[in-house]
């Protein structure tokens, strides 16, 4: 009977256990996705912020903006100017 009792009882730590990984591999995820929304939450700031201030220089149209990127991405001189300046401003 005492046998009986043994495994009834490490069975029940072993359960005991096996919810206490699912809770943590629950938890886990969940500081994961919070820490995603929270990243995702600060590129639209940045995105959002970007936008305003080329806005700000009258490019205020998708189509002006293709262009305005197009001029940079095309245009070796001007390329090589952007991609002197950013290397220079780099936070």
């Amino acid at each position: 009977m005492k046998l009986h009792y043994y495994i009834l009882e490490q069975n029940k730590k072993l359960l005991d256990i096996e919810e206490k990984i699912k809770q943590l591999k629950a938890q886990k995820q969940s500081i994961i996705n919070k820490e995603k929304e929270k990243e995702r939450k600060a590129r639209t700031k940045r995105l959002i912020e970007i936008g305003a201030i080329i806005d700000s220089m009258g490019v205020n149209s998708i189509d002006l903006a293709n262009e305005f990127k197009n001029h940079f991405t095309n245009n070796e001189k001007s390329r090589l100017w952007l991609e002197k300046f950013i290397e220079k401003n780099k936070a």
